[in-house]
């Protein structure tokens, strides 16, 4: 059975920095990200607009990313999934 999009967590991974490819002049390297379809279309339409490859435009969109004081994005609570209440427990007080 398949994942669902975006269910790895990378929370635990460690950062191993790539390869640069062997054909790229600037040293760039690869970046490969699984999207939707729809996504995908968007990205290349807009890519499109600008004159510019997908590869520029997901640079220049990381690029561009806000971050709070924790390096997390400030959209990030626009797609996170809501995380369940914690029960409180009783505090007992000597009387």
């Amino acid at each position: 059975m398949a994942r669902p999009y975006g269910s790895r967590s990378t929370r635990e991974r460690e950062y191993i920095p790539p390869l640069p490819d062997s054909k790229s002049k600037e040293k760039l390297v690869r970046l490969s990200p699984l999207v939707p379809q729809e996504i995908h279309a968007t990205a290349f339409k807009n890519a499109q607009a600008l004159g510019m490859t997908m590869g520029k435009y997901v640079a220049a969109l990381i690029a561009r990313d806000q971050v709070d004081e924790n390096g997390v994005p400030l959209w990030a609570s626009e797609i996170r999934e809501p995380q369940p209440a914690q029960a409180e427990l009783p505090v007992e007080t000597d009387s």
